[in-house]
């Protein structure tokens, strides 16, 4: 018996201590690449939607790209220093209201070919859209565009409308107006930086830990010469789209945190008053990045509008902090 017993708590010390051991080697893979852990913890959930990664080659470049769902496509683009899985808490809503989402890394961006002799400018962004769809064979769609992705979205809409269903334009740039910031600040390289840059994204941004801002740091430093290429591009202006919006075809939606801090609002005012027909929809307790932060409010006039049912040709909504 006593036997018995010794071998019995042999198992239980053999199984805590192997617990243990497991235990801390998860936790140390997270202290050491959090960004790795939240990115593959992602992927799965959208994997358990029915969302999942693709590539293909194209222009020489391999392009990385999110699918999934059924139905009408909405293509989504990404802004400065993003890629396509951060449309990730608006995917599942999306897939679920019916429609085949695609979102695609830029080149430059995320797991897409960067090659140096490109010049990541919005024109050169906005044609590699053109023939992604075209790769795709996607005929018509309903193009979504955030900050700088925006402004891509905007301009493949004007150059090619009759590839452009909807046009929902997010936080978006494209127009000229006076930084009232420091652009270095969307390459951090320290985490006193990564503050000051979540500061700008968000009215009131979630505090991070040390060890995660270090590894933002860390992430974005191998393709900070894209992000500071593509910035020094489109501050020479030569792409910015003043004169140009008012021969906007598509039905176009304007998606605005009101407390922005990169777009301010009164860009997105600017760009209802350029295409008087398009809806601008207000969101207090936003910032620039209300697609993520805001996404149970998004979400649901965003699907309004590709159902088209939402306001009013003209309308300005706001819609309350949540």
């Amino acid at each position: 018996m006593a036997q018995k017993n010794g071998r019995r708590r042999s198992k239980w010390f053999l199984g805590g201590l192997s617990l243990v051991l497991v235990v801390s080697v998860v936790a140390g893979v997270f202290c050491l690449w959090p960004l790795w852990c939240f990115s593959t913890l992602t992927r799965a959930r959208l994997a358990w939607v029915g969302v999942h990664s693709h590539s293909l080659l194209l222009d020489g470049l391999e392009v990385q790209y999110l699918e999934g769902g059924q139905g009408r496509t909405v293509v989504l683009v990404h802004g400065l220093g993003s890629r396509g899985q951060d449309w990730a808490p608006l995917l599942p809503a999306l897939v679920h209201g019916g429609f085949r989402v695609v979102a695609m890394d830029l080149p430059g961006f995320g797991a897409t070919s960067a090659p140096k002799d490109r010049t990541y400018s919005i024109s050169e962004q906005a044609h590699f859209v053109e023939s992604f769809l075209e790769a795709l064979r996607l005929e018509r769609v309903a193009l979504v565009g955030v900050s700088m992705g925006g402004w891509i979205a905007a301009t493949v809409a004007l150059n090619a409308p009759q590839r452009v269903e909807r046009l929902v334009l997010m936080d978006s740039a494209g127009l000229a107006f006076k930084l009232s910031f420091d652009t270095e600040l969307f390459t951090p390289r320290t985490p006193a930086e990564v503050d000051a840059l979540l500061a700008l994204l968000e009215p009131q941004p979630e505090r991070l830990p040390n060890f995660v801002k270090e590894d933002v740091v860390r992430s974005i430093a191998p393709g900070a010469w894209v992000i500071e290429r593509a910035l020094a591009s489109m501050l020479l202006g030569t792409d910015v789209l003043d004169g140009r919006l008012s021969s906007m075809k598509p039905p176009l939606l304007l998606i605005w945190g009101k407390q922005d801090r990169i777009t301010p609002l009164a860009v997105g005012e600017a760009m209802q008053r350029a295409v008087p027909a398009s809806v601008l929809e207000v969101f207090d307790g936003c910032g620039h990045v209300a697609f993520q932060t805001c996404a149970a409010s998004v979400a649901p006039r965003l699907l309004g509008f590709l159902f088209g049912k939402g306001p009013a040709p003209g309308s300005t909504i706001d819609i309350p902090a949540g």
